[in-house]
C-alpha cells in the first residue's frame, strides 16, 4: 500500500513538475524572441531574469533544505547505504520550486534529479505512515525515486532497472514489488496527466549491418573518454566554486545563471534540460558542422551550471551530449566510408547509451532508458558494445562513477560542516564532545 500511495503520488507531482516546467521553457523561448527584437539591450534581459532565478533557487536552498541542492540522486544513495539520515520535509517543496526556477531560467540541467529526490522524500513521508520496519521504509523509499525517474522519461522499466542497478545493487522480491508498484502507478498518473507519448519520436530503422557493431565499440571507446574528462570537469568545477566561498553562495549562482542566460540569448537552442535540441538530432535536422559545436558548448556548460548548486539533474544533460557526439561521430564515419550504411540517428541514440554508461556506470539503466525514449529496441547490440567500450575506456583511466564522486564529496563536506558547528564554544556539538 505504501508503494501503491507514492507512486500515485509521485506521479501527480512529477507530472505538475514537468507541466510546469514546459511551459516555463515556452515562456524563456517567447521572452527571448521578443529581446531579440532590441539588439542593443535585449541582450541584458535573459541575463538579467536567469540571474534572478537562479540566485532565487539557489537561496531556497541555502535557507531551507542545503540538501536539495545539485542532482540529490547521490543523496538518495548515501541514505539507502545509511551513510546519512534522510532531509527534512522542506526538500520536496524546495526541489519543486528551486527546480522550476533554475531550469526554467536555462540552466543546462535535467528534470530527473528534482523528480528522483521528490519520489524519494514522497516516500520518506509516506512510508514511516504505513510501514513500521525500517528496512521496509527504505525498500520504499528506493522505490519512490525509482518512480520519480520513471516520471521524468516516461519510462517505468528504465526507472525500475536504476533501483536495481544503481541505487541499491541488490534484487530482492519485497524490493522488486514495490518498485514496480511504484513506477506502475506512477507512470499511469503522469500518462493521464500528459499523455503517453514517448520522450523522443524515432522513425523506425533499418537494421544496421554487423560490420557496424565494430563502429559502435569504438564510438563507445571515444565516449568513455569524453565521459572521464566530463566528470573530472564537474568536479573540478564544483571546487572553483567552494574555493570562491568567500563570497555569498547565492551571489556565485547568480553569476552563472547571468552567463547561462547570456548563451541563451545568442543561442536558445544549446540551454535548459536539451530535450528539444536532442529531438532535433534524433529527427536529422541538425547539420554534422553543428553536432560539433553543441557538443562543445554543452560539455562545458552542463558542469557550469551544475557548479551553480541549485536542484537540476546530469542524465538530461549527458543524453544530449551522447547524441550530439554520436550524430558527429556518424556524418564524420559516412564522409570517410560512405558504403557502410552508417545512420546518423542510429549513432546519436548509441551515444547517448554510451556517454550514459561512461559517466554514471550504469550501463542497463541507459539501455532501457535509451529503448523507452525512442522505442529503437532494434539497436540493443550497438548500445551493449558501446556501453562496452565507454566502461572500460572510463574504467582504465580510473574515472569513477560521478555519483560516487558527488556522494563522497556530499559526506566530506557535511563532516567539514559538522567538526565547525561542533568547534564553536557553547553549540550543542562542543558540548556533546565535552561531555
Amino acid at each position: 500500500m505504501a508503494s501503491v500511495l507514492t507512486g500515485v503520488m509521485a506521479g501527480l507531482v512529477g507530472g505538475a513538475f514537468r507541466w510546469c516546467l514546459a511551459h516555463a521553457e515556452l515562456k524563456r523561448d517567447a521572452m527571448i524572441a521578443w529581446s531579440h527584437g532590441r539588439p542593443y539591450v535585449g541582450w541584458i534581459v535573459p541575463m538579467v531574469v536567469a540571474l534572478v532565478a537562479v540566485t532565487l533557487a539557489r537561496y531556497l536552498v541555502v535557507r531551507f533544505a542545503p540538501g536539495a541542492s545539485g542532482s540529490g540522486i547521490h543523496r538518495v544513495e548515501a541514505v539507502m547505504v545509511r551513510e546519512i539520515e534522510p532531509g527534512s520535509n522542506k526538500v520536496l517543496p524546495v526541489k519543486f520550486l528551486g527546480g522550476l526556477l533554475s531550469l526554467g531560467a536555462g540552466m543546462a540541467l535535467g528534470r530527473e534529479g528534482p523528480t528522483v529526490q521528490m519520489g524519494a522524500s514522497l516516500a520518506h513521508i509516506i512510508a514511516p505512515r504505513l510501514v513500521r520496519g525500517e528496512e521496509d521504509q527504505r525498500v520504499v523509499l528506493a522505490a519512490g525515486a525509482g518512480a520519480g525517474l520513471a516520471v521524468a522519461f516516461n519510462a517505468p522499466i528504465g526507472g525500475s532497472v536504476f533501483v536495481f542497478e544503481e541505487l541499491t545493487t541488490s534484487f530482492t522480491p519485497r524490493l522488486l514489488l514495490a518498485t514496480l508498484s511504484c513506477a506502475t502507478f506512477a507512470v499511469a498518473v503522469v500518462r493521464w496527466m500528459l499523455g503517453s507519448s514517448s520522450v523522443f519520436f524515432v522513425l523506425p530503422g533499418v537494421p544496421s549491418p554487423g560490420s557496424v557493431n565494430w563502429f559502435f565499440l569504438l564510438l563507445g571507446g571515444l565516449l568513455g573518454l569524453a565521459g572521464a574528462l566530463y566528470n573530472s570537469l564537474s568536479l573540478m568545477l564544483l571546487d572553483v566554486t567552494e574555493r570562491l566561498s568567500r563570497y555569498p553562495a547565492v551571489l556565485r549562482a547568480g553569476v552563472i545563471g547571468a552567463l547561462v542566460g547570456l548563451v541563451a540569448w545568442f543561442a536558445p537552442a544549446v540551454v535548459g534540460s536539451g530535450d528539444t535540441l536532442t529531438q532535433s538530432i534524433l529527427s536529422g535536422k541538425v547539420p554534422m558542422h553543428a553536432l560539433g559545436l553543441v557538443f562543445v558548448i554543452r560539455f562545458f556548460l552542463g558542469p557550469w551550471s551544475y557548479a551553480a548548486g541549485t536542484p537540476g539533474g546530469m542524465f538530461a544533460p549527458l543524453l544530449l551530449l551522447g547524441a550530439a557526439f554520436g550524430g558527429f561521430y556518424a556524418g564524420t564515419m559516412q564522409h570517410f566510408a560512405p558504403n557502410l550504411g552508417i545512420s546518423i540517428v542510429d549513432f546519436a541514440i548509441v551515444g547517448m547509451v554510451a556517454l550514459f554508461a561512461a559517466s554514471v556506470r550504469a550501463p542497463l539503466t541507459g539501455i532501457v532508458l535509451a529503448i523507452e525514449m525512442t522505442g529503437r529496441g532494434d539497436l540493443t547490440l550497438g548500445m551493449l558494445a558501446a556501453a562496452l567500450g565507454a566502461m572500460l575506456v572510463a574504467m582504465l583511466m580510473k574515472s569513477p562513477p560521478i555519483y560516487q564522486s558527488l556522494r563522497e564529496r556530499m559526506l566530506v563536506e557535511e563532516r567539514r560542516h559538522s567538526d565547525a558547528v561542533a568547534a564553536v564554544p557553547g553549540s550543542a556539538g562542543s558540548r556533546g564532545r565535552a561531555l
